[in-house]
């Protein structure tokens, strides 16, 4: 599949979806956001991939909001202009709800700089690896906004202080300091960025689906529970994991017989 918003590519069990507007610096426009999300969910359901890889093409992984989406149409009044910034913030939060909730691994290849609800789309994803030369911000302030928004997702995945700085000043952060922040796992020369990721990606894709389908599941879900409940859900989610499932049976024959694994890949 291949549009002028984006191509995507497979490499084995893993595919790969990237942002082909680096020319104009790959907006996370209203097209884009219903692209992506198409590509996405055909990728969620086609039981041969295992893994999912975005990446960019051109010097910016994605600038955020197309802001002439976000600005008054000529004769466009108030309510029309709320309701249709609503729902580009709808599709978006849509698009980025559905990387956390997908049944596979998501991992973020990210070059030259990711802003807005571009960064937000880094902080959806489940792994990042990034150029070492790669920047993260939320501008918002610069412009007279906040990214509201955008920060759903990545003060989950910061420090509360580290999220506030980053909103409240608009700067861009280096790579280093996205590694710190917690926004990405690691960072690599920008010669070495799909190596590296495509070296993680096999690698994930090689283990059990039907164990990362669910642990995913239940990673998201208790993070946001207290303690107790946490390792009350955690509990019956490993007990079904080790009692119940085809995948968990067939790891511990394989280590006791000093093999590798078959998954049933389901």
């Amino acid at each position: 599949m291949a549009t002028d918003l984006l191509m995507t590519e497979g490499d084995g069990a893993v595919q790969w979806i990237t942002l082909s507007q680096g020319n104009k610096r790959n907006p996370m426009s209203s097209q884009l956001i219903h692209t992506l999300t198409a590509a996405l969910d055909e990728s969620y359901r086609d039981d041969t991939i295992r893994v999912i890889v975005l990446a960019a093409e051109g010097p910016v992984f994605s600038a955020g909001h197309d802001l002439k989406e976000l600005h008054p149409r000529e004769g466009e009044g108030s309510d029309e202009l709320r309701a249709r910034v609503e729902g580009i913030l709808v599709s978006c939060s849509t698009l980025m709800q559905g990387i956390v909730q997908a049944p596979k691994p998501v991992i973020a290849c990210v070059q030259g700089t990711a802003t807005a609800a571009g960064c937000q789309l880094v902080s959806a994803c489940d792994l990042a690896i990034a150029a070492s030369d790669a920047k993260f911000c939320t501008p918002g302030v610069n412009v007279g906004a906040f990214c509201t928004t955008p920060l759903v997702g990545i003060g989950r995945n910061l420090s509360r202080k580290h999220a506030m700085e980053m909103a409240l000043t608009g700067d861009m952060f280096s790579a280093e300091e996205a590694i710190k922040f917690g926004l990405i796992n690691r960072h690599v020369p920008g010669e070495a960025l799909r190596a590296e990721t495509s070296a993680l990606a096999q690698k994930i894709a090689s283990r059990s689906a039907e164990s990362i389908r669910g642990g995913k599941a239940a990673f998201y879900r208790q993070v946001e529970m207290p303690l107790n409940e946490a390792f009350a859900y955690a509990n019956q989610v490993m007990l079904d994991g080790v009692t119940g499932a085809a995948d968990a049976a067939e790891g511990r024959q394989a280590f006791i017989e000093k093999r590798e694994p078959v998954w049933n890949n389901k």
